[in-house]
């Protein structure tokens, strides 16, 4: 049997050139990401819910939630929405592309019971979202200056309850208090874990904590599926202490992948999917191939 042909580097150009019958091999590594877009399309029988979470302030929670949902909503055609679950104002929607309105969070909790009704239809909550060109939507956290409303346990499971009618998968980005109602219950609802951490010992250190923390309160079966995302956040990396963070989460998560470098994450302005360097957004296919296994293994048991 014919070995599969590159499509990708100096091989898949010389393929596209010469053509005939007789085409250069795709190498392990290409072959591996074709792996990895196919594990992206598994189906589930129901929402999956993601959260990713570190209580340290500049773990690229963030960053993260929108790399995921940008990359699972690309492959796997829509329906996924990346959810800002901080307990007061987050920058999820001050990360992703500009919306033509500035509803949020709680505009929607306003009308929930409209969602939560047999005829509620994705066309009224599409005034709530913000659309993003990678096929997923951003559900913003709260943006208004001095308003003192916060998101509890029972509005985030309402909140989820009718999101849920429209998504097959949701990433949700949560703040750094664990100990915040709907912090507590995003981890609850929580089919897979994200951890995100940065190449920095405080960083890594507050997440390994929340790991133990959550053992601690009875989702050892969470941490032990869990998926941490290693983000190089600067062009030069420490790579002792890079091994040496990779090696400490392998002893606790179920899988650990690396993020490298990218300059436009790193600026912290909007983030667009095509924007983000090739590398970053194939490092982010393999991590999100092992968070739809993780997913996979939650969902089948």
């Amino acid at each position: 049997m014919q070995e599969p042909a590159a499509r990708w580097g100096w091989r898949g150009r010389a393929n596209r050139l010469i053509g005939g019958p007789v085409r250069l091999p795709a190498t392990a590594e290409e072959l591996k990401h074709r792996a990895a877009r196919r594990q992206l399309l598994r189906p589930f029988s129901r929402t999956m819910t993601i959260v990713v979470a570190n209580p340290k302030g500049g773990a690229a929670k963030t960053p993260s939630t929108l790399m995921a949902a940008a990359t699972l909503g690309n492959h796997r055609g829509g329906y996924t929405l990346a959810w800002d679950n901080n307990e007061t104002r987050g920058t999820l929607g001050l990360r992703a592309e500009v919306s033509h309105h500035d509803h949020t969070v709680v505009d929607l909790l306003h009308n929930i019971d409209r969602f939560l009704q047999a005829q509620a239809s994705v066309g009224s909550l599409a005034g709530y979202l913000r659309p993003q060109s990678a096929h997923f939507d951003v559900l913003a956290s709260d943006e208004v200056p001095g308003r003192m409303e916060m998101i509890d346990d029972r509005a985030f499971a309402q909140l989820r309850e009718a999101l849920s009618r429209f998504y097959r998968v949701m990433v949700v980005d949560t703040g750094n208090n664990v100990r915040a109602a709907n912090w507590r219950a995003a981890t609850e609802a929580a089919d897979c874990l994200i951890v995100p951490t940065t190449v920095q010992s405080d960083t890594a250190d507050t997440g390994l904590w929340m790991l133990d923390h959550l053992t601690k309160i009875g989702r050892a079966d969470l941490v032990s599926n869990a998926v941490a995302i290693v983000s190089c956040a600067d062009p030069s990396t420490d790579m002792q202490l890079l091994y040496d963070v990779v090696a400490r989460y392998q002893q606790v998560v179920r899988k650990v992948m690396v993020v490298p470098f990218d300059p436009l994450i790193r600026a912290g302005g909007r983030m667009t999917f095509d924007q983000v360097s090739v590398p970053t957004r194939r490092a982010w296919q393999l991590a999100c191939a092992e968070i739809v296994h993780s997913l996979a293994a939650r969902d089948a048991g």
